[in-house]
C-alpha cells in the first residue's frame, strides 16, 4: 500500500555547457506498474492521477522525479531507490531538503513532500528512459518548463540548500568529470552561487587546502593553451578533514 499523504520528490541538478539544469519527468500512472508493489498501490495512484490531470494527461507539465511512498519503504531509501531506477545510475550524491506540507499544494489531497536534491554530471552518464515515465528530458534552471504543483518551491528551495552545501562541503566536485581544469571549477562555482569569483584568490584557496590530485595530465585538443588537470579524492578530503581542514569558499 502507498501512502497518498506522503511523497518523495528528488531535484536532480545537472552541470552541462557551463549551466545548471534540472532533470525532470513526465509520468503516467500505467508505466508504475512495473514499478508499484501490489495492484492497491496502482489503483491509489491511477486515482491520483485522475483527479489531478496535469500530473499525466498534458504533453505541457512537467514534474520532479518521485512517488508517493509505499509503506514498506523508508525516506532515504527509497529516494535512492527512485534515483537509481530513474537513471540507471548507483552511490548518487543525495541530500535531504526539507518536507513540504501548505494546505493547497496538492489538488484534492493533502499531501506532505519530502524533497531531496541529487547531483550527476549528465556529459558522464547515458541517462535511459525510465520505465515510470513517458519522458525525461534536462532544463537549464533558469529556463524551467511549466510544471505541477508547487515544483519551482522545491527547486528554489533545494538550489538554496545546494548553494548553502557547495560553499562548506565539497560537494560540487559531484557536478565535474573525474579530470577538470580549475577554470572548470571556479566556473562550476560561479554558476552555482550566481556570482562572479576573483580567479586569483579562488585558486590559491583551492590549491592551498591540498585536497586536489595533480594528475600530470593537461586538457588535449583545445584551441587555447591547455591547462593543468585536476581530480578529486574524497579520501584525502575525509583525512585532511579529520586534521582539521576547514572548506570554505
Amino acid at each position: 500500500m502507498i501512502l497518498r499523504n506522503i511523497s518523495v520528490d528528488c531535484v536532480i541538478f545537472g552541470f552541462h555547457n557551463e549551466k545548471l539544469h534540472v532533470l525532470l519527468w513526465q509520468a503516467e500512472p500505467e508505466l508504475l506498474e512495473n514499478f508499484l508493489t501490489t495492484k492497491k498501490e496502482l489503483e491509489e495512484i491511477k486515482i491520483l492521477f485522475e483527479k489531478n490531470p496535469a500530473l499525466g494527461n498534458s504533453q505541457e507539465f512537467w514534474g520532479l522525479i518521485g512517488t508517493h511512498l509505499p509503506t514498506e519503504e523508508d525516506l532515504d531509501g527509497y529516494a535512492k531507490k527512485i534515483l537509481q531506477i530513474t537513471t540507471g545510475i548507483e552511490d548518487i550524491y543525495l541530500k535531504q531538503v526539507r518536507t513540504f506540507g501548505a494546505l493547497d499544494r496538492v489538488p484534492h489531497y493533502r499531501v506532505l513532500t519530502v524533497a531531496y536534491y541529487a547531483l550527476i554530471n549528465p556529459n558522464y552518464h547515458d541517462l535511459k528512459l525510465s520505465p515510470l515515465a513517458k519522458a525525461v528530458k534536462w532544463f537549464e534552471i533558469d529556463n524551467l518548463p511549466e510544471v505541477i504543483f508547487d515544483a519551482k518551491e522545491v527547486i528554489e528551495h533545494s538550489l538554496k540548500k545546494l548553494r548553502d552545501e557547495v560553499k562548506y562541503h565539497p560537494v560540487g566536485f559531484h557536478l565535474l568529470p573525474k579530470k577538470f581544469t580549475l577554470t572548470q571549477l571556479q566556473t562550476l562555482y560561479e554558476v552555482i552561487l550566481d556570482e562572479k569569483l576573483d580567479t586569483r584568490n579562488f585558486r590559491k584557496k583551492i590549491l592551498n587546502m591540498g585536497l586536489l590530485v595533480d594528475t600530470n595530465e593537461k586538457q588535449k585538443n583545445v584551441a587555447h593553451r591547455a591547462a593543468k588537470l585536476y581530480s578529486f579524492d574524497v579520501e584525502i578530503y575525509n583525512k585532511l578533514k579529520e586534521e582539521g581542514l576547514n572548506f570554505r569558499i
